[in-house]
């Protein structure tokens, strides 16, 4: 990453933090007080060797391609000591079979908001964006495919209005990543800006980006990476590792650590008949992508919720493409570029790249390579369209994607893939608890077909 520009990037962002604090990039979930509990399970079954991929992506984990059954129990326990302070707590487990089984924890984690600010440590899922019907999540960059990482994790819970009609909001977050992986132990830092201009109560234009740096682990090449104080100050501000480290040498003179990270561009139209978000999410791994030589890679979306439409509740339409990467990595003689093959979510010193216990972190469609080795696909186009309503008492959500994957610059899919990922959604809540029918179907030119039936049911009760 260039280190001049993430310099420029990082003070601005520690600027705005200090004046700021935190940002209102995910929703805030409906307030529980007192003692809460719940237990739900599932039951999948698909006639190929995996499940559909909408039935095991984008669900925090829980679910993965050849998954047959889960159990679910969740606990937690709020309390406000007054107007401006709240605790919570809580916690889950969770048990399922398939490639990653066993009994393991879903959560475990501790809130406390003060006035605006919530602060978060543990293990603790960021809510979902978009009412759950986009391809990403509502974020590229971390889009629910993963389990929750261990860290902390600061936002706001409204902006602040810096003038009436500017306002300013930013995240922090650290996590820790697992011993199992190519770099073992390695870290994760996080920080995000948002700035927006308020032209009218219903009209808003906000611009942000949100940036991580894996940084320190062992590796198995080049040994024991630095995360002294000194070299969380230069992680921070985008400098490359101190000398004598013991960092890989690329890092000491460009950025410490693997950097990567998102723009977002979004238009809020909200009126008596609607509310409509238009949107951008770019990619970027290095300088290329903070430069946007990789236009036009990323999301490209539409989400729509409107009024007076009794079974509809919202419409998300979505373009996603991941193909330009910068261009193809190579002799420029030759078509290619020194700073292109941007190789999304992988690191040539962080191999297991942006993912946790196997799983992608961020855009589902990427697929990871075997332990230590270069994704199997990066390179996508993708066309989807998710929507959820009710009719009744019964609640409905469904995605359909159309994707064209081409692999990677390296190994290149001959000929290309084309299939298309579809999910319905339908469930019924009761005085007994929430019953849950699923069905997915995929087809695809290059792999089996599938078809895949799940039911699920989750009772949720107060004490």
């Amino acid at each position: 990453m260039n280190r001049f520009l993430q310099k420029r990037i990082n003070s601005l962002l520690l600027t705005l933090t200090l004046i700021g604090g935190a940002s209102v990039s995910y929703g805030q979930a409906q307030e529980l007080e007192g003692l809460q509990l719940s237990i739900s399970g599932r039951g999948l079954a698909a006639t190929g060797s995996e499940n559909p991929f909408w039935m095991y992506s984008n669900q925090y984990g829980r679910l993965d391609a050849e998954t047959n059954v889960l159990g679910l129990a969740q606990v937690a326990y709020a309390t406000r000591f007054n107007e401006n302070h709240r605790l919570e707590i809580g916690g889950g487990l969770l048990a399922n079979d398939g490639i990653y089984d066993g009994v393991k924890a879903d959560e475990l984690y501790a809130t406390y908001t003060w006035k605006w600010i919530e602060a978060n440590a543990g293990l603790k899922h960021r809510e979902r964006q978009l009412n759950g019907i986009s391809s990403v999540d509502g974020d590229i960059v971390w889009s629910n495919n993963a389990r929750a990482l261990p860290g902390i994790y600061i936002r706001m819970l409204k902006p602040l209005k810096v003038f009436k009609w500017l306002e300013a909001s930013a995240t922090f977050g650290h996590y820790f990543l697992e011993e199992d992986r190519y770099v073992s132990n390695a870290q994760v830092h996080h920080k995000s800006l948002e700035l927006a201009l308020v032209f009218s109560p219903g009209d808003r234009l906000s611009g942000s980006m949100k940036h991580y740096v894996q940084f320190g682990g062992t590796s198995p090449v080049y040994g024991e990476q630095p995360t002294d104080f000194k070299n969380l100050i230069n992680i921070f501000f985008g400098q490359g590792a101190s000398a004598g480290s013991g960092a890989f040498g690329g890092d000491q003179i460009n950025s410490l650590g693997n950097g990567l990270g998102s723009y977002e561009l979004a238009y809020e139209f909200t009126r008596p008949t609607f509310y409509l978000k238009l949107y951008h999410q770019s990619l970027f791994e290095d300088t290329s992508g903070i430069e946007l030589s990789n236009f036009p890679d990323g999301v490209w979306g539409a989400y729509l919720e409107p009024e007076g439409i009794s079974w509809l509740d919202a419409l998300d339409l979505e373009y996603v493409q991941t193909v330009s990467q910068s261009g193809r990595f190579g002799d420029a003689s030759n078509g290619g570029s020194f700073s292109g093959g941007d190789s999304y979510f992988w690191n040539g010193i962080y191999q297991s790249g942006w993912n946790y216990q196997n799983r992608i972190i961020g855009l589902p469609f990427i697929i990871p390579g075997v332990y230590g080795q270069r994704n199997v696909n990066d390179r996508s186009y993708v066309v989807h369209l998710g929507a959820t309503g009710s009719f009744g008492k019964l609640q409905y959500r469904g995605k359909l994607s159309y994707v064209t994957n081409l692999g990677t610059y390296n190994i290149s899919y001959q000929p290309r893939e084309h299939a298309l990922y579809s999910y319905g959604e339908l469930r019924y809540a009761t005085a007994f608890g929430v019953f849950t029918g699923t069905l997915g179907l995929d087809w695809s030119d290059r792999v089996q077909n599938t078809l895949g039936v799940g039911l699920g049911y989750r009772y949720n009760f107060s004490l």
